[in-house]
């Protein structure tokens, strides 16, 4: 998906580089996806949030072929909501940190207030007739997923 601009994917990335760096735990997640029990997990009420997903390095062409439906499915979606959600949502790859893993960033910002942002959810609205062999093949493609709601300071 495009970027509205190319400050917003800058500080996207500052921000992702300094978490990592720190070594701070921003959520304690299961080492593989799965539904979350409730929506609250892909829902950002502050503002802005991010997920990150750290994944297999012999498995990023695997993920990013499920990215590339997630973005498919929200570029086609009637839903006025998963538009406006698509409007604001960037995916983006780490290319400069030093891990054995390659991490993916889904960045909302703006988030809209009280929706969900589960990538599986979208999946299913968008390509319910593949569904299963796309979680599947996201499912075994990531470690694990991280959580991060943020509040706009400016």
């Amino acid at each position: 998906m495009p970027f509205h601009t190319h400050q917003r994917a800058c500080i996207a990335a500052m921000l992702v580089v300094s978490t990592l760096a720190s070594g701070a735990s921003l959520h304690a997640t299961p080492t593989q996806v799965t539904t979350p029990a409730g929506a609250k997990d892909y829902v950002f009420s502050t503002g802005a949030g991010m997920l990150f997903f750290y994944v297999k390095p012999d498995k990023s062409a695997d993920f990013e072929a499920v990215v590339k439906r997630i973005s498919e499915a929200l570029d086609k979606t009637a839903d006025p909501i998963r538009k406006q959600q698509a409007a604001s949502w960037r995916i983006l790859k780490s290319v400069e940190l030093q891990t054995d893993s390659p991490v993916y960033v889904f960045v909302f910002d703006p988030a809209v207030p009280g929706t969900d942002y589960d990538p599986v959810k979208v999946l299913s609205e968008g390509a319910p007739a593949d569904l299963q062999a796309l979680y599947a093949q996201l499912r075994d493609a990531t470690i694990r997923v991280e959580r991060m709601a943020l509040a706009k300071l400016r």
